[in-house]
């Protein structure tokens, strides 16, 4: 443990409640999302830009956030943002309109965004390097409680009290951690010359902001449209112009020499696949479960459970273990599990028990939870200490940028997947009933527009043929949920065998020793 610090872990403890308190509020926007789109009367399409504005903040201003962290001291860059945050959500328990409603979802990304990145800083700080996996494995533990209690205890709060209530108590929280921050010791790296770089945060805003909001943009306008198309050009333009202006600047938003040295690059890297992965599976099981004949959206609590209570099993444990071993070792074998895991996942159809999908996706909560601390380990630990606060708010860019892609490019798939095959088995269903072309039009339609009423002709058509109109309509679901989730199932698969395939250049123990100065002292032991 740091030697400066009389009791590092009283420190840390401090340090997680800020980070609780702002996961559990993330999470509460899961049961709230409903609620807010029907009391300001929005379009479902729009309810995406609540999730959108507050990732965009957070995504955008971590790296600005940990490097001003560095400057002025990172435990004042989280005492400003559990203020900006408390204030945030107050604002939008109270918020009149729609348009001021995301004006506070974007404020409190930006307070998140004061906090992630010194908090993370903090772990090379307060621990030695032969420590900081167990203060990673405890750091995974309190993010992923605050997952998975805030969906459960938001939707409790909802119920009895009304959306408001949420943000209400999440407002309070936030300004209570100002109270343990007393204990936490001020840190800063070395100061930077150079003026503050503008345009790349001009440029970085305009990336971010492009690039996330292109899934909503494109279902509301369609693919083809030049609105989706001038949203990629911005997108693809601002970040070759931040990558080729951060490369010539003295103090960059975006640090390029952090992303060329692959000690921080390939953990990162594959972090940020891990989180689409996890992302990906609980956005598509959530359709899964709820649509398929007998599920319930009470049943996808249980799998969220059992997903959130796996990892946080795993990651002390991890956490522990990747201080006597290569972290590496431990990341591979994980990917390894999750692989052989996501090839079960792509052979689910809906007749599979509730408690097989349980144990599946229970252990693929252990495999992401014993990774997690590893890959954490990897990269921070890869940092200077003099850009600790600029690496960690990198990483945390990366990491929130991967819960968001994973839900897109999931949800995509499953949608076009799902269209796909019942469209294929409705024409197969019409053509073995000899349905004729409007029968089978509108048999189409009943499948793939719930609550569609279905004539008495096609009703008796059906009957003559010995089959019942529901019977037929979940047939139709029955097959193309299954081969939807099949489609994401190989999406993810795919995802992985890439972040297997950079495993090889993992750092090793010492590489990362090398940067953050402890190789002397591990020597020494």
């Amino acid at each position: 443990m740091n030697k400066d610090v009389a009791n590092p872990w009283v420190s840390f403890i401090a340090l997680l409640f800020a980070t609780f308190v702002t996961v559990e509020a993330a999470a509460f926007q899961a049961p709230v999302l409903p609620s807010v789109t029907a009391h300001f009367s929005i379009p479902v399409n729009l309810a995406a830009l609540i999730l959108i504005f507050y990732f965009v903040a957070v995504a955008v201003f971590a790296p600005m956030m940990g490097r001003l962290g560095d400057q002025h001291g990172r435990r004042r860059m989280i005492s400003i943002g559990l203020v900006v945050f408390g204030i945030a959500e107050l604002m939008a328990a109270w918020a009149p309109s729609f348009w001021l409603f995301l004006v506070a979802r974007f404020l409190q990304g930006l307070g998140v965004a004061c906090i992630f990145p010194a908090v993370f800083s903090y772990v090379n700080r307060l621990f030695a390097e032969d420590q900081r996996g167990m203060a990673l494995g405890v750091l995974m533990v309190m993010m992923t409680l605050g997952a998975a209690s805030g969906g459960l205890l938001g939707g409790l709060m909802v119920d009895a009290f009304g959306w408001r209530s949420v943000y209400l108590v999440s407002g309070a929280l936030a300004l209570l951690g100002l109270i343990p921050l007393r204990w936490v010791p001020e840190g800063r790296g070395e100061a930077v010359s150079g003026r503050f770089d503008w345009l790349g945060a001009v440029l970085l805003l305009s990336t971010i902001t492009a690039l996330l909001s292109l899934p909503t943009w494109a279902a509301n306008f369609g693919r083809d449209s030049w609105v989706t198309w001038s949203i990629v050009v911005v997108g693809v333009t601002s970040l070759l112009w931040l990558w080729r202006h951060s490369g010539r600047q003295v103090a960059p938003i975006l640090d390029v020499s952090l992303l060329k040295d692959r000690r921080f690059a390939v953990p990162s890297a594959i972090y940020w696949i891990q989180m689409i992965l996890s992302s990906g599976v609980v956005y598509s099981l959530a359709f899964f479960i709820n649509t398929r004949p007998g599920g319930s959206a009470a049943q996808f609590g249980m799998v969220t459970l059992a997903l959130y209570g796996s990892t946080m099993l795993a990651s002390p444990i991890a956490g522990k273990l990747i201080d006597r071993v290569e972290p590496r070792r431990v990341a591979t074998l994980s990917l390894v599990g999750s692989l052989l895991a996501l090839i079960l996942f792509s052979r689910m159809d809906t007749s599979v028990p509730l408690v097989s999908v349980l144990l599946l996706v229970g252990f693929i909560g252990l495999m992401m939870g014993a990774n997690s601390p590893a890959l954490m380990k990897l990269a921070l630990g890869a940092v200077p200490q003099h850009k600790s606060g600029a690496g960690s708010g990198l990483f945390s860019m990366l990491r929130d940028l991967g819960l968001p892609t994973g839900s897109s490019l999931a949800l995509a798939i499953f949608g076009l997947s799902s269209s796909f095959h019942t469209r294929r088995v409705a024409e197969q269903t019409a053509n073995e009933l000899g349905l004729n072309e409007q029968q089978a039009a509108e048999l189409l339609q009943a499948a793939t527009q719930r609550g569609t009423e279905v004539s008495a002709e096609l009703t008796a058509v059906l009957l003559e043929s010995g089959a019942r109109v529901e019977q037929v309509l979940e047939n139709i679901t029955v097959a193309s949920l299954g081969g939807a989730i099949s489609s994401v199932g190989y999406l993810l698969t795919g995802l992985l065998v890439v972040a297997l395939a950079l495993t090889p250049f993992l750092g090793r123990r010492a590489d990362v020793q090398a940067v953050s100065g402890d190789a002397g002292a591990v020597a020494s032991r």
